[in-house]
Parts: structure tokens; C-alpha cells; sequence
């Protein structure tokens, strides 16, 4: 395993209505990985709690098609039941894993809240509505097994190189590929130099890893691999300079991909 943890980290995992508890038990393991304090961020969905204040607003019932109330008393009502969840899961996670957890809420959209707090954190996980993804697979004796490859996104700066050493353990625990991107656009070097770069930082590593070049800012070469090849993970590092770029890049793992993203700082 390769050891980045020279201090205590943060890490920040972002939740919302839509999330359930998958995101918070890698967000667990991930903090345990790197000794890290853990703290959730509760994002309420300010979209739905404007809408609920429209006098015309209503919802239909899944069982009976049926039009049913729907007010902003009813989504706070449904909100803090959620929270109160939140909590107590927090409070056995706390208590199983002997990690220093924390809770804030906050209202607003989801990914401009969780890049927000990016700020603050060594490393922010967060996702969007998990979608099915085809993967590959390999032969173990008659039995076909999928294997969804971590995806990281290097570019030669120090946060990225801490995100691919990062991104080689989570792949080693967990048997799976490694696919690393060189990001030419965004840190300016060389594609051949930056697979030498990346090469060198994953000497000693037992995992398969496979390269793939982007030079458009807007990932567009490269997507279509991650849909094929399928995404358990996908790590990047924050640009502090061009914040903007960061988040259309993490919008398009965690939207078009359907994968969990961590940003490294």
C-alpha cells in the first residue's frame, strides 16, 4: 500500500434526499484508509422546497395515480425524518468504526453545496443517482466475474499525484483495475510525459492500470470509455485556479458516468 497519510485529513461526504447509505459506508472505509475525520454534509434540496411553496404544486401517488397535496410543511417534515436517519447512522458509524464523524445541513442544489465545501476538506466524495454501467469481466476458472476499474484523472500537479497513489489502493483492496487519465489540458504537460510521471509514482504497485489521453476540457474523448468499461470510483484533484473546470469534470463522472467522485485537494 502506498502511505500519503502524513497528517489527520478531513474528508467530507455529501448526501441528499436522493442518496441512501451506500455513499456513507465508502465514504467509511475511504476515511479509514487515510486515518481521516469524517464529517456528512445534509444537502436539502432547495428546487423542491421552492416548488412545494407554488399554490398549484402537487404529487401522484405511485399505488393509485392519485393527485395528493404537496406542501413545503409536508418536504420539511419528510426532510427532518431523513436527517434524524442520518444521524443515528452517523452515531453507529461513529461508534463501529472509531471515527471522529461530524453533521452539517445546509439548503441548496446538491453539487454547487458538496464543490463548496471542497474548500475546506482534504477530500470530498459525493455522487448522483447510481445508473447501471456495463464492465469488464474476466475468466476465473468456467465462472465470468466483472471487474469495475477506478478511474483517476492525473494532470501533474501534486493533488493529482496524490489522487493517483490514492486511487492505486483503492483499486489493490479492491481487485479491480486502474484507468488513469492524462490530462493534458488542464496541467499544460506532455501525454508522455505525464504516463512517465504517472509510472514512476506506481512503482511497486500490484495492480493492472491502463492509460487514456484527453486533451478537451470537456472530457468528451475519454467518456465513452468510462461508459463502456463501466466506474466503481472515479478521483481527481480540485483546481483552486480554474474551479469551474473541476466542476464540470466531477459533474460528468458523477452524472453521465453514475459513479461516486472523490476530489483530492
Amino acid at each position: 500500500m502506498i502511505d500519503i497519510t502524513l497528517s489527520q485529513k478531513r474528508m467530507l461526504v455529501a448526501v441528499d434526499s436522493l442518496q441512501d447509505m451506500e455513499l456513507l459506508e465508502l465514504a467509511v472505509s475511504l476515511a479509514g484508509l487515510q486515518s481521516a475525520e469524517l464529517s456528512a454534509l445534509f444537502i436539502e434540496d432547495i428546487d423542491l422546497f421552492q416548488l412545494a411553496g407554488l399554490p398549484f404544486a402537487s404529487e401522484i401517488d405511485r399505488m393509485t395515480s392519485a393527485a395528493l397535496q404537496f406542501n413545503s410543511l409536508q418536504i420539511s417534515q419528510k426532510s427532518d425524518r431523513q436527517l434524524e436517519r442520518l444521524r443515528k447512522r452517523l452515531a453507529d458509524i461513529e461508534k463501529r468504526s472509531k471515527l471522529s464523524v461530524s453533521l452539517k445541513v445546509v439548503r441548496g442544489r446538491y453539487l454547487t453545496e458538496a464543490l463548496a465545501a471542497a474548500a475546506g476538506v482534504d477530500f470530498l466524495l459525493f455522487a448522483r443517482t447510481r445508473v447501471s454501467k456495463p464492465a469488464a469481466t474476466v475468466k476465473i476458472g468456467a465462472k465470468q466475474h466483472y471487474i469495475t476499474p477506478v478511474w483517476v484523472v492525473f494532470n501533474g500537479t501534486e493533488a493529482s499525484e496524490r489522487a493517483i497513489k490514492l486511487a492505486a489502493d483503492i483499486a489493490t483492496s479492491r481487485k479491480s483495475g486502474l484507468n488513469i487519465i492524462l490530462d493534458e489540458a488542464e496541467g499544460g504537460g506532455e501525454v508522455a510525459g505525464l504516463e512517465r510521471r504517472a509510472k514512476k509514482l506506481l512503482e511497486g504497485v500490484q495492480v493492472s492500470s491502463h492509460f487514456f489521453a484527453e486533451s478537451k476540457p470537456d472530457y468528451g474523448s475519454v467518456l465513452q470509455y468510462v461508459l463502456q468499461r463501466g466506474c466503481c470510483m472515479a478521483l481527481m484533484s480540485a483546481n483552486q485556479q480554474e474551479p469551474e473546470r473541476t466542476q464540470r469534470a466531477a459533474s460528468l463522472f458523477a452524472e453521465k458516468a453514475g459513479c461516486p467522485v472523490l476530489l483530492v485537494s
